[in-house]
């Protein structure tokens, strides 16, 4: 009696003491051969991966054809002349234990069914575990689908993005180019005429090909300006307001003169922060471009967009305010959600300001904000500068 309580506390002990299924299962029969001096023990259940196969562990050797499925007791099988096979079904799988000897079968059977709840409960406890990471597993695969599926959506949105503010362009490079290509029309048409007249004077002819030379040169720069504009810009570098003011006033500056919008900049011209450029830029582009079209048709008298800069410390706040009438108190709070646009079909892709909102926060560490006045709108921009060590996105 002292012997099977010795077995039955070591039996015990070793339960629970792992929450992986096999090492678990192979402390109980280790523990178990051990003590009842069986030549081997192993565990036939269900994976728990996979309930659809079976997991063996444990020491192989010839087992019964049918295994038995009496949760309430055990059998004795015979297998060959001399081996007995003791049979134990815990929590829908057999414990077998192979012995020579047949004395205490009855008994070592009784013993290891007393404690079938602690096993049943182990054995459950692994399952979940398994669970568990296959779960985990299974979800982690699904987050990196999301962050790709979002990502490949991301870049997406700012290739849209990055189109409507082209066309944008283009309009406005047709506003550059008018001037440049008016003066070199009529130089070569004046030219034309001289020769066909026989009046052609050489000193005359050098200075007006000078003129159309400089507007060339002009009309080239100007494509370089613009085409800087889509290169992309991974790397941060030190910029001031006055780069900024100056390369919007050279890419909207004719635009706005041709609809009587008076564009202004004031605040620390000389105030440097460590930023991506090119993104910002794209974030005034968005904005300012949305200013000058809500003039459109409301023939505003002393119209005008201004853009004012205070700079805390590594931080710079951008406030840029119109009074084109402003937006409806309705969806103001809208404004910044994906395609959503207060233009036609035709004229508005809804992706400006949500991606101006996704760079400024996710690229450029700060806020933007968006309030109405009562003759129009205020946008204020919150940035800061790129750490030193962060400096590649």
């Amino acid at each position: 009696m002292v012997q099977q309580l010795t077995i039955a506390y070591e039996c015990i002990n070793s339960i629970g003491n792992s929450l992986e299924l096999e090492e678990m299962l192979e402390d109980i029969i280790s523990t178990f051969v051990r003590r009842t001096g069986a030549i081997g023990g192993k565990y036939i259940g269900p994976d728990p991966l996979d309930p659809q196969h079976q997991v063996h562990i444990g020491r192989d050797f010839e087992v019964p054809l049918q295994l038995t499925q009496d949760i309430e007791a055990f059998e004795i099988h015979s297998v060959g002349h001399s081996l007995k096979i003791l049979d134990i079904f815990i929590h829908d799988g057999n414990f077998l234990f192979a012995f020579k000897e047949q004395n205490n079968l009855v008994l070592l059977g009784n013993m290891f069914v007393n404690f079938r709840t602690k096993i049943t409960n182990a054995i459950e406890a692994c399952y979940n575990v398994e669970q568990l990471k296959k779960l985990n597993k299974n979800l982690k695969a699904e987050i990196s689908q999301e962050k790709d599926k979002n990502a490949f959506n991301e870049k997406l949105m700012i290739s849209q993005s990055r189109m409507a503010i082209m066309g944008e362009m283009i309009g406005m490079i047709a506003h550059q180019w008018r001037q440049p290509i008016t003066v070199i029309g009529m130089i070569t048409n004046n030219m034309i005429l001289d020769l066909h007249l026989e009046s052609f004077e050489g000193k005359r002819a050098i200075k007006e090909l000078e003129t159309v030379d400089k507007q060339v040169h002009y009309l080239s720069r100007t494509i370089d300006d613009f085409r800087n504009f889509f290169k992309p810009n991974r790397l941060a570098q030190y910029v001031s307001f006055s780069q900024i003011r100056d390369e919007l006033i050279l890419i909207l500056g004719k635009s706005f003169e041709s609809y009587n919008i008076h564009l202004s900049f004031e605040g620390a011209m000389d105030v440097k922060i460590k930023t991506f450029k090119n993104e910002l830029l794209q974030v005034f582009l968005n904005i300012l471009a949305n200013a000058k079209d809500a003039f459109g048709g409301k023939n505003i008298q002393g119209a005008y967009v201004s853009v004012k800069m205070e700079a805390f410390d590594q931080n710079l706040k951008f406030f840029i305010e119109d009074n084109a009438g402003g937006i409806e108190t309705a969806i103001i709070n809208k404004i910044f959600e994906p395609y959503f646009s207060t233009k036609d079909e035709k004229n508005g892709t809804g992706l400006g300001l949500y991606m101006s909102a996704m760079i400024v926060e996710k690229h450029l560490g700060g806020n933007i904000m968006v309030c109405p006045k009562d003759d129009g709108t205020l946008f204020q921009i919150t940035i800061k500068s790129v750490e030193e060590q962060n400096d590649v996105y």
